[in-house]
């Protein structure tokens, strides 16, 4: 079973005859902690690093290149990539101003949002990985490819938001993990229509929030940082917006909110209650379409799990990773998925020919550790799977 387990899952692609490829790691030049969310490109080719900066590059062409927002941009060569890769962090301007209210923010992005972003329908390919750890192990990993189609990129006064502006069509995917733990207890995730939606909910301002801006010192760019204040009770809200001011674009959006409401969800004798919120948001601009996208976000939500009757209390994470690209390109499409139903519960083939070659998305060494011991998990618990084993 452990023998077969590990085959199905395992990341690392068929090496490729007559191509470039490259395995690195990507890490911070100042702190030496690994990025994650770097994208690594050429012209032809793409992938990005996972939690541990690790990436894996195929490519027929020699260039490489590496870049997220607040880091300077590498420009190399397969020849010349090393093992490990330093990005430096870009440096700030010594001035800090203290943005009076958040229409000082929105001013810098209102009248050019038009220009920025689709407000028309458009397709484009995904990959989506959906994490799940119970008081920090992981218990269910599930990667999904695919294409999607959206209504709009972001929406704006006068348009109504809708489930039915996402549809999706899955082409791969795998899951492997644990449906009901030692207490009965299934984690529901979100529909693929819902994570899209929580994906663009990029405003963390208003009032009870200070904001700070600091400008970059080698790039047009703004970092402005938000924080919520001691008027909101039992929250507490922090992160930051990049925006380019050549164009005044939004270019990544981070955000981290803390909970201590008594709000907690009933369903029978199980109690659950939000206590964390993660989000983070990067926008690629398009040089064929000159505009910008969500190429790559990250939700993480902490909850509080505990049952009247029985004395536990477990701390549940899941978390998303959702990287688009192809963005707003033409082929074919054909729903075949619902996009209401719960991600984990979603049915289809799966393809290990396909999954052995991927190279999009590394796994973490954490998720290899739970690969290791998923065999072990099968006589405790039940698990749910795509996979033949």
């Amino acid at each position: 079973m452990r023998l077969k387990a590990l085959t199905i899952l395992s990341i690392w692609p068929l090496l490729c005859i007559c191509q470039n490829q490259k395995l690195s790691v990507i890490v911070d030049a100042e702190t030496r902690e690994p990025i994650e969310f770097v994208d690594v490109y050429n012209a032809r080719d793409n992938t990005f690093t996972n939690a541990d900066g690790a990436f894996f590059f195929i490519s027929a062409l020699d260039s490489v290149k590496a870049y997220k927002v607040g880091y300077e941009k590498l420009e190399t060569t397969f020849q010349k990539v090393k093992d490990t890769i330093f990005l430096t962090p870009s440096t700030y301007k010594l001035n800090e101003v203290v943005l009076t209210n958040t229409k000082t923010l929105w001013d810098k992005v209102r009248d050019s949002i038009p220009k920025n972003y689709l407000f028309s329908p458009f397709k484009e390919r995904f990959f989506l990985r959906c994490l799940l750890r119970k008081n920090g192990e992981v218990i269910r990993i599930q990667d999904i490819e695919g294409k999607l189609s959206r209504k709009t990129l972001l929406y704006r006064g006068g348009m109504d938001a809708s489930k039915d502006d996402f549809s999706f069509e899955i082409s791969n995917m795998r899951k492997i993990g644990i449906e009901k733990d030692e207490n009965d207890v299934y984690f529901t995730f979100f529909s693929l229509s819902e994570l899209l939606f929580e994906t663009i909910r990029l405003n963390a301002t208003g009032d009870g929030f200070t904001l700070t801006e600091k400008e970059f010192e080698n790039e047009n760019k703004a970092k402005v940082f938000f924080q919520s204040d001691s008027t909101l009770v039992g929250l507490n809200t922090s992160g930051h917006y990049i925006i380019n001011e050549s164009d005044r674009a939004i270019e990544a959006f981070v955000m981290k909110s803390e909970r201590d409401l008594d709000n907690y969800f009933k369903n029978g004798p199980i109690r659950s209650r939000t206590i964390g919120i993660e989000q983070l948001a990067n926008f690629t601009k398009s040089e064929k379409w000159d505009k910008y996208f969500i190429t790559s976000s990250k939700i993480v939500y902490t909850v509080e799990i505990t049952h009247t009757k029985k004395t536990f209390r477990d701390i549940y994470t899941s978390e998303y990773i959702l990287k688009t690209f192809d963005n707003n390109e033409s082929f074919p499409f054909k729903e075949n998925s619902n996009k209401k139903k719960d991600i984990f519960k979603l049915r289809h083939k799966y393809d290990p020919e396909f999954w052995q070659a991927q190279n999009r998305l590394l796994l973490t060494e954490e998720m290899k550790s739970f690969v290791e011991k998923i065999g072990d998990q099968k006589s405790q618990f039940r698990l749910r799977s795509n996979m033949k084993r």
